[in-house]
């Protein structure tokens, strides 16, 4: 396993304080009080995760939750910057996964169906070139996971083990 860095510590941090704060379950009682005095935009939050090279496990598992939360993103602006960034393989993952969840918890129709068309369209957009999903992998685990991930990763061109059954969010959405 490579060893995250001081920077990407930090990173996972701020994210996940900034997760608390807009109300996921897993971090609600990291934030500290000064930082609930600040809007957190789940735009934001979502490409700068996104646009990590080494998350937390648990931040990156945080996101499909945050599409399913919050209704009025700015879809636009999301895959905008997700392209400058090249990070549009990973949003449409993510947004794949926040499918397979909503479909087996959710079950707000409309909102599915938007983050369907979104998916759609970020695959028009989606890159070759493999990725990993916001974490630094070494050769060995590189193979394994390329033979083990989902029919969604592949898809998608990203290495990692994320499936959508591994996220439980309990009806917190």
């Amino acid at each position: 396993m490579i060893r995250a860095t001081k920077k990407d510590l930090a990173r996972s941090r701020v994210l996940r304080d900034s997760l608390g704060a807009l109300g996921y379950p897993g971090f609600v009682n990291l934030f500290t009080e000064m930082e609930a005095e600040y809007e957190h935009d789940p735009a934001i939050v979502l490409i700068a995760a996104l646009s990590c090279e080494n998350l937390d496990d648990r931040v990156v598992e945080a996101l499909p939750w945050l599409i399913l939360r919050y209704n009025d993103l700015d879809w636009d602006w999301i895959k905008k910057e997700a392209r400058q960034r090249q990070a549009q393989n990973r949003l449409g993952f993510i947004v794949s996964l926040a499918l397979r969840v909503g479909a087996s918890t959710y079950g707000n129709t409309e909102k599915l169906l938007k983050l369907s068309a979104i998916e759609e369209d970020l695959f028009e957009y989606r890159l070759d070139k493999e990725d990993t999903l916001c974490r630094k992998l070494p050769q060995g685990e590189r193979q394994w996971i390329r033979e083990a991930r989902s029919t969604e990763a592949r898809q998608w061109n990203l290495l990692t083990d994320l499936r959508a059954q591994d996220l439980s969010y309990n009806g917190d959405i």
